[in-house]
Formats: C-alpha cells, structure tokens, sequence
C-alpha cells in the first residue's frame, strides 16, 4: 500500500481498546473509525480489488467518503453512504483530518491491534 500518512490528525484521540485500537472523530457526536474483516471485504467489494492493491496516494473524493462511511459501519450498520457525506459535510472538523483519523484507522486495522497502544490523549489543533 502506499500513500498512508503518518502521525495522528487533530481533533482524534487513539487509544487501545480490548478488541482492537480506535480512532475517534467528532462528527454530529464523537464517533469511531474502525475496520475490522468485515468493513476490509466492503472495501475490496468497492474498489474491485485487493486492499494491498489500492493506492491509497491517488484516491478521489468520492473514494475518501466511501473509506470514512465503511469505517463507521461497524457502530451503525445501517448509514447510508449520504448519510454520511451529510455527517461530514456538517462537521466543524476539516475533511483533510478526517482522512488523516481514517487512513490511520485502516492502517492499524492491517498492523493489528496494539500498534496504538498510548493512553487516550486529546490532540488539538
């Protein structure tokens, strides 16, 4: 995979959590980023290929929103892809951090859990 940055956004926290790490975000309410098998398969179903084969460095914003509403899946199951651009469409948070939080979230989703093994800390802009 290329193109995954590195360091945390502002406006997230990560911490460890029994099942895996998290990532947060403040949309309508703080929510979490989180990829597990199943939202990986969405993914691959949606880009018509492998995870390890999406370049992650060259992605469109509709393909963004697609990765930030599969990422919150996991806590509403029934989110529409337009339900979720008008979460981030509305959010005070800047859609370039919102990113930065999923692209973080996917990446330890793949390196698997306890790669974010800090306490929760607040990062603020």
């Amino acid at each position: 995979m290329t193109g995954l940055p590195e360091g945390g956004p502002n406006y997230i926290f990560g911490g460890l959590s029994m099942n895996n790490d998290i990532i947060l975000i403040k949309l309508d309410k703080e929510r979490t980023l989180k990829f597990r098998r199943k939202e990986l398969k969405l993914l691959e179903k949606s880009f018509g290929k492998k995870i390890s084969k999406i370049d992650f460095s060259d992605l469109g914003i509709d393909d963004l929103t697609k990765i930030i509403h599969t990422g919150l899946l996991h806590e509403q199951p029934e989110l529409t892809l337009e339900q979720a651009e008008e979460l981030i469409d509305n959010s005070d948070m800047p859609f370039g951090d919102l990113i930065k939080a999923a692209m973080q979230a996917f990446s330890i989703a793949l390196a698997g859990p306890g790669t974010n093994d800090k306490e929760p800390t607040q990062i603020k802009n």
